[in-house]
């Protein structure tokens, strides 16, 4: 994107915007980075201490210029590009899932704004109203569980909380290790105190949660995101099917919902398609919907649903039948 270089404030602006992105900038990248002089760059990083900013210089190779940590910080400046990314996260935030953070998304979004020199604000307005998410959205999970959970994951901290499954409440004490968002839905994966083992609850079904003062020592575990994945795939399910699919993992992935089935890449051209379901025929149903070869790994009875719908199919009649035409007169 074009750079106006010859209005100074602007340059050291722009000067700001590049060390707060890095740890530290040499004179002379900034200088390429600006299409400007090293003697220029020099005297736009003293106008700005000038004015109050800390800006520390290193010498010697690998030296360069770094805001000073505990200074007083310039105020946030945006990249275009920057801008735009921000503007479009705080106006999509609720898509995550989350309740209550309407009033406070768009606090923050008017907040941004009005830091943005009105070029910047007017072209990431744009990119806002000219955008749109659709998707299955569970506003149900408050941002204060999601939040208190995940500081509490972060400083290995015991909670406790009520949580209903099928509506039956249960007192749980757990250690939280990751919060986790998959597919509109937010889950804690923690090691549970009552099963003596990992679990993973859903923080939409979490009430009367209380943060202890008793910090856990962890231990290994396994991965937060697969593990989330595969209780939410398949634990809840009396079936689970392994299906190999000829087409790439992508390709099959647009078609599904990431709630019905597990894509993985079996080849530059395959995948693993793994679905949970409690009825075969479900899952024969979905599998013709992907109009796509493929290979039922197990369990046969998938395979057996698959050949019944197709016979099912097989078998509907047209009105053009003389004996449907018939029955319709």
């Amino acid at each position: 994107m074009p750079r106006d270089t010859t209005d100074p404030t602007r340059r050291a602006l722009q000067i700001l915007a590049f060390m707060q992105a890095r740890s530290s900038a040499s004179a002379e990248e900034i200088a390429e980075r600006l299409g400007v002089t090293t003697r220029t760059v020099r005297r736009d990083v003293q106008r700005l201490r000038d004015l109050g900013y800390g800006i520390e210089s290193t010498a010697g190779q690998g030296g360069g210029y770094r805001l000073v940590a505990g200074s007083d910080r310039p105020l946030l400046v945006l990249e275009p590009e920057e801008a735009s990314a921000v503007v479009l996260g705080l106006a999509h935030l609720t898509d995550l899932g989350l309740s209550g953070l309407e009033d406070a998304a768009l606090s923050a979004l008017a907040k941004v704004s009005r830091t943005m020199p009105p070029q910047v604000s007017a072209a990431a307005e744009k990119v806002r109203r000219g955008t749109a998410v659709i998707g299955n959205r569970d506003a149900g999970t408050p941002v204060e569980h999601v939040a208190r959970l995940a500081e509490a994951s972060a400083e290995r901290r015991t909670v406790t909380y009520t949580h209903r499954r099928d509506g039956r409440p249960a007192a749980r004490r757990v250690d939280p290790y990751r919060v986790v968002s998959f597919a509109g839905r937010w889950y804690l994966f923690a090691w549970c105190h009552l099963r003596r083992d990992w679990r993973t609850f859903r923080v939409d079904r979490i009430s009367d949660l209380h943060v202890t003062t008793l910090r856990y020592t962890a231990i290994p575990s396994p991965d937060p995101v697969a593990t989330v994945k595969e209780a939410v795939l398949r634990s809840p399910y009396a079936l689970v099917a392994r299906v190999i699919v000829e087409a790439p993992a992508d390709q099959v992935r647009a078609r599904i919902s990431p709630h019905a089935a597990d894509v993985v890449p079996a080849g530059p051209d395959r995948c693993l398609m793994t679905v949970g379901a409690d009825e075969a025929e479900w899952v024969a149903v979905h599998l013709a919907e992907l109009r796509l070869p493929m290979q039922v790994v197990d369990p046969p009875e998938v395979l057996e649903a698959i050949h019944r719908l197709g016979h099912d199919l097989i078998s509907v009649r047209t009105a053009a039948d003389p004996d449907v035409a018939r029955i319709i007169d």
